[in-house]
């Protein structure tokens, strides 16, 4: 890994997005959320999403103004619609997926019902398949939770596995 003090340092919070025009360090803990990175690393601009929920239709009808970055969908826009903005190529942006996790909750019926990181997982791929931009890496599904550090000039993105601890009687 190389020196990252340099960098300025974000914590990306669940439903927070980060567009990066300057080189910064961002971090964040993923459970059954999903981060999508998106980077054009020739101009050094980048892109993260900590999204929670995978669509933000209902909330678009009950007349709320949800939070963007919440949702997959209004997540990816933003960021995708932000790089156009700069005048990113969609040919040159580089896409990694991480999160997703299933099984946090410790009940099979639970996680079977509601599976809302492997629905987080399906809308970031329908997303992407929808607008053209294949994914270069992920590191999705399973059961435990994810620590990300990403550079967002590079693109580079590390990941921990997190283990659960228990605590007996």
């Amino acid at each position: 890994m190389q020196d990252l003090d340099q960098y300025p340092k974000v914590f990306l919070q669940t439903g927070d997005c980060f567009l990066g025009v300057r080189p910064t360090f961002v971090s964040t803990v993923l459970g059954s959320c999903v981060a999508v990175t998106m980077c054009e690393p020739s101009r050094g601009i980048g892109a993260i999403c900590h999204a929670f929920l995978p669509d933000s239709a209902t909330f678009r009808h009950s007349g709320r103004d949800p939070q963007v970055c919440r949702f997959v969908d209004t997540a990816l826009e933003n960021m995708f619609s932000s790089l156009m903005k700069l005048k990113v190529h969609p040919d040159n942006i580089v896409v990694k997926m991480f999160g997703g996790a299933t099984g946090l909750m410790g009940g099979t019926e639970r996680t079977n019902l509601y599976d809302i990181g492997g629905r987080n997982i399906q809308a970031v791929r329908l997303w992407l398949m929808n607008h053209g931009l294949p994914v270069s890496k992920s590191h999705v599904g399973g059961n435990q939770g994810r620590k990300l550090h990403f550079l967002s000039h590079t693109g580079d993105v590390w990941v921990k596995q997190l283990t659960r601890s228990c605590k007996e009687g």
